[in-house]
């Protein structure tokens, strides 16, 4: 295992409640990890935010932690042994030409997270990880939904031959549409053989949603079973603490608001869906099924502001991946994020048909 004396970080912004202080404040001030306070000893934290007037946040932790505040890219990477780059907001908004300039100014032979995706496109994010290879740098890239906690804490078999997938989650595109990736990939990839890659995906909003659900686009049976563990259901349960089968009862289209869907089909036949339904519940809960007729369900926990200490989990899978050299994920998962992402942005503009993604030929397994 490597030792660390050195993690700079370059961020595009920094202020309360955002993934750049989570992140951050861990690796300077410590984090709680397997039922200790857990600190990354004998490390200097560096840090350089491209921006001119005083960040009073980062000021106090100069003084009160020692963090290290440098005035360039070239200074906050000497003889950094890792480097974490943090996007400005939830992570969905890549600036690779950032990440390229830190990738070729770090020192070889180190390594490199990304907190959010890697790029904008699939292109992007195989130049980049092309120039990391170039200079022997460990690249990954992801947000603590990958690899929060799930209630109850389980996964697919290895090997599993699945039939379909289907995330609940919530939020603005693009970002809940990252989220849904984040949180569906890591379970799926386990699959049979391992993701296949993308055939095609289509977009449904609105009342054609629900419609396409009745036409079996997407499986109702697993959105009662993704919803099921969701300890945040909307509408009468808020007001009065009532159980309710939101699904069964027909609710589910009267609480969402401006829904939508993505089903997503992949190379083997597994067919995923994502749906963002806003109103529903206020949690991220998924659900697979097996050919044989299992399904697994689960809720991605994502504690509240201000601690938000899913960001504990991700600092943790961080710490180990710069100590190892090793990510934790095929660089594929990557590849297919940034594809996806970048294919849906040009779906939304043809809602209700199927658009085919060749070029999401993307395969890997772990």
């Amino acid at each position: 295992m490597r030792s660390l004396r050195k993690i700079a970080f370059v961020l595009q912004e920094f202020a309360l409640q955002t993934p750049a202080q989570q992140l951050l404040d861990r690796f300077l001030i410590g984090y709680p990890r397997d039922g200790v306070f857990h600190r990354v000893e004998d490390c200097q934290i560096a840090v350089y935010l491209p921006v001119r007037w005083q960040n009073v946040a980062l000021d106090r932790r100069q003084k009160d932690f020692g963090l290290v505040r440098e005035g360039n890219i070239e200074q906050v990477l000497a003889n950094a042994d890792a480097v974490v780059v943090v996007w400005k907001g939830a992570g969905v908004l890549a600036n690779e030409s950032l990440l390229r300039d830190v990738l070729e100014k770090m020192p070889g032979g180190s390594a490199c997270f990304v907190q959010g995706v890697l790029s904008k496109s699939l292109d992007g994010a195989n130049e980049l990880i092309d120039v990391a290879s170039v200079r022997n740098v460990s690249l990954a890239a992801g947000t603590p939904t990958a690899v929060t906690w799930r209630l109850p804490e389980v996964d697919l078999a290895p090997g599993t031959h699945l039939q379909d997938a289907l995330i609940v989650v919530q939020g603005a595109p693009p970002i809940a549409e990252m989220h849904g990736l984040q949180g569906l990939l890591p379970v799926i990839e386990r699959r049979r053989g391992g993701e296949s890659g993308v055939r095609r995906i289509r977009l449904f909003k609105g009342k054609e949603l629900w419609q396409a659900g009745e036409e079996g686009f997407w499986s109702k049976a697993l959105l009662a079973a993704a919803i099921s563990r969701s300890n945040t259901p909307q509408g009468d349960p808020v007001k009065d603490g009532r159980t309710q089968d939101l699904v069964g009862l027909g609710l589910v289209p009267t609480l969402a608001r401006d829904p939508r869907g993505w089903i997503i089909d992949h190379q083997d036949g597994l067919r995923s869906a994502i749906l963002v339904l806003d109103g529903v519940v206020a949690d991220f809960n998924f659900a697979v099924r097996a050919r044989d007729g299992t399904v697994v369900s689960a809720q991605l926990y994502r504690p509240p502001a201000p601690a938000e200490q899913h960001f504990s989990r991700l600092t943790a899978v961080i710490e180990d991946f710069f100590r190892s050299g090793t990510p934790q994920w095929p660089a594929g998962r990557n590849l297919l994020m940034a594809g996806l992402l970048e294919a849906a942005s040009k779906v939304a503009k043809r809602p209700g048909q199927f658009v085919e993604t060749p070029q999401l030929d993307v395969a890997y397994s772990r």
